[in-house]
């Protein structure tokens, strides 16, 4: 599903936003805009941040959320129309809230349908390192991706149901100990980029779960109620984390309007509220409406729920509902977006990957809701430490996005209920980060699951380009592959350390594992090409190598560039040792200034080198459009300023064929040329070029 937008004010169809490895920069404080008066003009709001305006109507409706409504139009820069409506916000206050999503001048109107008087203005959207909505990767709908075109690594973990509750910290008492400030520290130190939190949107009122928490009340509707959710939900945009509401709109055993009517006005209020937030996902209903002698809505109600949620969200997000185990039954759905899963909970990992594949949307992702809960007890078995890492690559190997727990009991229990960083189980999260970083050093995002082409492990696969193969036990592995060269790479899936044995030229009818334990098997395509060196020199176009960077067009035909975590691949022969230079034709990403305008360069896994023979760069840099580039990056946050302007270069010790990879750190950063001249720093020459 594509992020899509209303083209006229009387329809709903969408327009697709330009979709790509997953980002978790650091807080913006952009993310989180100051109430703006009506009439704004000069406003600027970053590109999927919120702008928001305040109108005053002083008639005293009996039911300001059914008496009147205040509609809005929304105009693009494109010139094309979007209705979303504004809401009552308490008193005389009524609130315009909105998500642009393109660059430029955006216009509105506000109106009454009861004829009251209504408001007219503009903003200015500004480029941002907001990533915008988490949807289907567009280049590879089976995984999640922002809006800005980045592949994402969820990073997901489940937290009970008193995470919002005045009653356990209050965003309006500094004096009560700052319990869930501490606990999202100590989560993003972990890694984490996502939470899946229980009692949300609405309180799951049954024993030992969300009874007792004083979470907001969200219906009847009070807008008091939902200021005080949106002040913990500011605090998570501002963060980068990711929020899955466990429940949904309606949750089990929660306090959901049951007639019709008051169901479409509760989805009305709270899309028009809760929409504008980048970092919310869509959840329909959960956990399993639908589970065997135990249902609380048919299926016909939740797909009436789904369209509603569909209509309404003007901004396209992917929707789901959380399901049992079992076959997904809302895949074919029209609305549907991504699938969220419960299950299998097994140490059986064949049983695993069958379970999860067979409910795989061959289009849209997978997220494993309650499928990897050490410690709790409704169904899980006792996972030991290596039970937890091979379950986790099994399903990063089925292409399903992981949300972990850490329990003891209940989804609400143990250190999930608890929230105190003290009563985490650690190694059950050092293992699961383990996990993580390892496979986003992969290039995953261009494979798919394919054990058709194995006859052991798991594996994922751009057939042609690269196999991924996961083996839970050392055992020989035959990969049907297409026809020519690839070379091995073997990683300890203990460890995540790149092993010392490397096929260069792999035979890869079967391929065995350095030692004992796990391994992750990595193939790639060899480009069947070597670049020569000649007379001290070496020059070739970027997209020459093997990687998963993406080709775009540039000035002089083609480019790479790499939204995500991408890798490209060349092999140089050398004639010659000796201080090889090194220049980019280079273009740094449509944000501008210090941002996306960097990456990461190794020759033979070694860093360059400064102009002072001693600093060791992690990469090279540039900055506005296509130019030749010989600035270097870092070491670390920091270029020192002895080398910041002076040329980089690469040692070559001996003749032969040496292996130069170039791989992501800023997104968007694009790649033309590279040129590489022995003991000679003299930059290139301008070159005047002309866009195509």
């Amino acid at each position: 599903m594509k992020p899509r937008f209303p083209l006229t004010m009387n329809k709903s169809p969408r327009v697709s936003a330009i979709l790509s490895v997953a980002r978790v920069p650091a807080l913006l404080a952009l993310a989180v805009l100051p109430v703006l008066p009506a009439f704004s003009a000069n406003v600027t709001v970053p590109r999927w941040g919120r702008f928001e305006a305040v109108i005053t109507n002083a008639v005293g409706y009996r039911d300001p959320f059914r008496d009147v409504k205040l509609q809005v139009r929304y105009t693009r820069p494109d010139g094309r129309v979007i209705e979303f409506p504004g809401f009552y916000d308490g008193g005389a206050q009524w609130r315009l809230r909105f998500m642009p999503d393109e660059v430029g001048e955006w216009s509105y109107t506000a109106a009454f349908t009861d004829g009251s008087h209504g408001a007219t203005g503009r903003f200015i959207c500004a480029p941002s390192d907001l990533p915008g909505l988490v949807v289907p990767h567009v280049p590879n709908p089976i995984w999640f991706g922002f809006a800005d075109g980045s592949p994402f690594l969820m990073r997901s973990l489940h937290v009970g149901d008193r995470f919002f509750a005045r009653n356990w910290d209050d965003p309006d008492n500094p004096d009560d100990g700052n319990r869930r400030a501490a606990f999202l520290d100590w989560a993003q130190a972990q890694g984490y980029n996502t939470l899946s939190i229980a009692s949300h949107y609405l309180n799951r009122q049954s024993d030992g779960r969300g009874h007792g928490w004083d979470t907001p009340r969200l219906w009847p509707l009070d807008p008091a109620e939902f200021r005080h959710l949106e002040r913990m939900l500011d605090d998570l945009a501002a963060r980068r984390i990711v929020v899955f509401p466990f429940a949904g709109f309606f949750g089990r055993d929660a306090d959901f309007p049951r007639a019709p009517e008051d169901q479409r006005l509760y989805l009305e209020y709270t899309v028009a509220r809760l929409g504008p937030y980048w970092n919310m996902l869509f959840n329909v209903a959960g956990p399993e409406p639908l589970l065997r002698n135990s249902p609380y809505l048919t299926y016909a109600e939740l797909n009436q729920m789904a369209e509603w949620v569909r209509e309404l969200d003007v901004f396209g997000r992917p929707l789901t509902i959380h399901n049992e185990t079992g076959d997904d039954v809302f895949r074919g759905e029209p609305w549907f977006g991504f699938g969220t899963l419960q299950g299998p909970k097994t140490r059986n990992r064949r049983w695993l990957a069958e379970v999860l594949l067979r409910n795989h949307h061959p289009a849209r992702p997978l997220y494993a809701q309650e499928t990897l809960w050490p410690g709790n007890t409704f169904g899980h078995p006792a996972y030991s430490d290596d039970d937890i890492r091979r379950n986790a690559f099994v399903m990063l190997f089925s292409a399903t996005m992981i949300n972990f727990g850490d329990m003891n009991g209940s989804s609400s229990s143990g250190f999930a209920q608890s929230l105190d960083p003290a009563d985490a189980v650690t190694n059950r999260h050092a293992i699961i980060r383990h996990v993580w970083d390892t496979f986003a050093g992969l290039p995953w995002p261009q494979t798919k699951p394919r054990p058709d082409l194995v006859n052991a492990g798991f594996c994922l696969a751009d057939p042609g380009r690269v196999y991924l193969v996961y083996l839970e036990e050392a055992a020989p592995v035959k990969v049907h592959t297409r026809a020519g060269e690839y070379q091995a790479d073997w990683f300890d899936a203990r460890a995540g350390a790149r092993s010392v044995h490397h096929e260069p030229r792999a035979n890869p009818a079967e391929l065995k594992p350095p030692g004992a334990g796990d391994w992750i098997l990595m193939l790639t395509a060899r480009s069947g090409r070597t670049i020569r060196e000649r007379d001290g020199v070496v020059e070739f176009e970027a997209e020459a190598g093997v990687g998963d960077w993406t080709l775009i067009p540039s000035p002089t035909g083609r480019a790479i560039q790499s939204p995500g975590e991408g890798r490209m691949r060349y092999e140089i022969e050398f004639t010659q040792p000796g201080k090889f230079y090194v220049f980019l034709l280079a273009r740094q990403g449509p944000i501008g200034r210090d941002k996306e305008n960097d990456v990461l360069l190794s020759l033979n896994g070694e860093k360059l080198y400064g102009q002072d023979d001693r600093t060791r760069p992690d990469g090279m840099r540039s900055y506005g459009g296509w130019r030749w580039t010989h600035l270097p990056k870092g070491p670390g946050n920091h270029t020192p300023d002895a080398i910041r302007d002076g040329p980089v270069y690469f040692v070559v010790h001996e003749p032969g064929v040496q292996v130069l990879e170039i791989a992501h750190r800023s997104a968007n950063y694009a790649i033309d040329r590279v040129l590489m001249k022995l003991n000679d720093p003299t930059p290139p020459p301008a070159v005047r070029i002309t866009a195509r």
